[in-house]
C-alpha cells in the first residue's frame, strides 16, 4: 500500500511540474506589418457603375475610374487601380470633399478595398491637390495575398480636372498601404 501512495504522490508531483511549465506564454505572436507605397496614375474615363456602399453595405451608384497601379519604387505597372466616386460636396472656399472607395489590384496577388473621404483642393488651372490620412483601420475588404490583414491607406496626389467636362480626369495619387496580421 505504500509503495501505491509513493508511486501516486511521485506522478502526481510529475503531473504538477508537466503541467506548470512555461512552453505555453498565452501571448498572441507579435502582428507582422507591410508597407506598400503605390501610385494612381494616368488618365481615366468615368464609367457609372453600381457598387457596395462599405459604410452601409447598399448598393449605391458611383463614377469609377480606372487607371495603372504603379509601384512607386520600380515605375513598373503592378497592377489596376479603380476609384469610385460615391458623391462629392463642392464646399464655399472651392474645395472638395469625395467619397471614395478605391480598389489596389496586384496583378497575380488579390486586391485591397478602402474607404476615405478625399479632400481637394484647387491648385490652378483645373488641378486639385489630393490628400487623405484616416484615423481609423478604412481598408474594408482583402483578397488572396492579402487575407488576414487589415489597416489603412493614405493618399497624397494631384488631379487634373480641365476635361472634367469630357468625363476625363487625370490621376497621379500617391498611396501608402499599411497592413498588419489580425
Amino acid at each position: 500500500m505504500k509503495i501505491i501512495k509513493n508511486t501516486f504522490l511521485v506522478l502526481m508531483t510529475v503531473l504538477f511540474f508537466a503541467c506548470d511549465s512555461d512552453d505555453y506564454s498565452g501571448d498572441a505572436p507579435d502582428p507582422v506589418q507591410t508597407q506598400l507605397k503605390v501610385i494612381g496614375r494616368g488618365a481615366s474615363v468615368a464609367q457609372l457603375k453600381t457598387i457596395m456602399n462599405p459604410d452601409n453595405g447598399q448598393p449605391v451608384e458611383a463614377f469609377c475610374f480606372l487607371m495603372d497601379l504603379v509601384d512607386s519604387k520600380t515605375g513598373e505597372i503592378i497592377g489596376t487601380l479603380e476609384d469610385c466616386d460615391m458623391g462629392t460636396t463642392e464646399n464655399p472656399d472651392g474645395t472638395l470633399i469625395s467619397k471614395i472607395v478605391t480598389k489596389f489590384n496586384f496583378t497575380g496577388k488579390g486586391s485591397i478595398t478602402s474607404r476615405g473621404d478625399v479632400l481637394q483642393r484647387p491648385i490652378g488651372e483645373g488641378k486639385f491637390s489630393t490628400e487623405f490620412t484616416p484615423t481609423e483601420i478604412n481598408i474594408v475588404a482583402v483578397t488572396d495575398d492579402f487575407l488576414g490583414l487589415e489597416g489603412k491607406t493614405t493618399l497624397v496626389g494631384e488631379v487634373d480636372l480641365t476635361r472634367f467636362d469630357q468625363d476625363i480626369i487625370i490621376f497621379n495619387c500617391n498611396f501608402t498601404i499599411d497592413l498588419e496580421s489580425k
